[in-house]
């Protein structure tokens, strides 16, 4: 591994680089060139550290690559509150602060995962959510790229997951088998598509099995053990 002449925090916007900076504050240690790609950041015991704010599809090639040799940590935030001002270009006022968007939670993960879904049964790749109160620039008038960057305010929180089996943890252990995904999310207090796309993941990794149907929902109970795949 070698650190190139490249992107460091000054370059870059908000979540990224305060991530980057919070999960290896040395900056000799971010921006480490790993065979063809650059890692984010490489910890002290030599682990591999993304940060990825987006889809999840542009890791493939880095995962390739990284999982060969290292153990690899993916973060992937989730904003629990985000607070927006908006700035007029013409005057420079700003606006007062207003909350935007539905708070994003633990859930968000399972959307971007599947686009993964080959390396996910490796044992050396891990996942965070760091969970966060961000504050958000837009300008006013300029609706197609209005926004202008978003810096994290407060880490309220993280979730961490060393192998697809503690995605597990987040099921209640009170809750009665078999379980349909509105009865989940119920227990939760999750919306009826996070819960869905949660048991799809475990499904599919062989970590729930599905046990018939109760109506048109399927019941979902533990799966006998086995080695975690996804197809």
């Amino acid at each position: 591994m070698e650190r190139p002449g490249g992107v460091g925090v000054m370059g870059e916007k908000g979540v990224h680089a305060v991530l980057k900076r919070h999960y290896q504050p040395d900056v000799s240690a971010q921006e480490i060139r790993v065979g063809r790609f650059v890692a984010d950041a490489v910890t002290g015991d030599g682990q591999l550290f993304e940060i990825q704010t987006g889809a999840f599809a542009p890791l493939r090639r880095k995962l390739a690559c990284f999982l060969e040799r290292y153990e690899v940590t993916v973060a992937h935030p989730a904003y629990a509150s985000r607070w927006v001002r908006t700035i007029d270009p013409e005057t420079g006022e700003l606006s007062a602060r207003r909350r935007c968007g539905a708070p994003e939670t633990v859930w968000k993960l399972f959307y971007a995962l599947p686009a993964i879904r080959e390396y996910l049964g490796q044992a050396n790749l891990h996942f965070r959510v760091p969970v966060l109160e961000v504050r958000e620039l837009r300008v006013k008038g300029d609706r197609r790229r209005s926004r202008r960057d978003r810096v994290p305010t407060a880490l309220l929180g993280e979730w961490r997951f060393s192998h697809p089996s503690d995605f597990l943890s987040l099921l209640p252990p009170d809750l009665p088998e078999p379980f349909t995904s509105s009865e989940l999310a119920a227990a939760l207090g999750a919306s009826p598509g996070d819960a869905r796309m949660y048991l799809y993941l475990l499904h599919q990794l062989g970590l729930l099995d599905r046990a018939g149907r109760r109506g048109h929902s399927y019941l979902y109970v533990h799966a006998t053990e086995r080695e975690v795949s996804f197809p």
